[in-house]
């Protein structure tokens, strides 16, 4: 992979330099936040169910590993894809964003909640 190509383009550089922030985001409030979580924590809360899913609290971790997996498999498909079809490039590009923004958001309210 030519990490150039990614430097060349302002549109593609653009969506990963705001997932990369997201990410590291999320990251930081993973780190700020994890001595304070307790060892089982709720991971999902249903309005008219209540509580129905508890986890461990290195859950949020794997949260977080998910989405960086997540970027890396589309950041290379976005780079095979480019020269082929670009206005998939900029699809997986685009899905790399909201994914890493719904990481931010799904690791925010967790938090929270514990």
């Amino acid at each position: 992979m030519d990490l150039t190509f990614f430097s060349r383009h302002k549109t593609i550089s653009a969506f990963i330099i705001v997932s990369v922030v997201l990410l590291f985001a999320s990251f930081f409030l993973i780190s700020v936040s994890y001595g304070r979580l307790a060892q089982s924590i709720v991971l999902h809360f249903d309005i008219f169910h209540g509580v129905d899913l508890f986890g461990a609290r290195a859950s949020v971790w794997w949260i977080w590993f998910l989405g960086l997996a997540i970027f890396l498999v589309n950041n290379g498909l976005a780079y095979e894809f480019y020269h082929r079809e670009r206005f998939l490039s900029y699809l997986f590009l685009g899905a790399n964003m909201l994914t890493s923004l719904f990481v931010l958001v799904a690791l925010g309210v967790i938090i929270s909640i514990n």
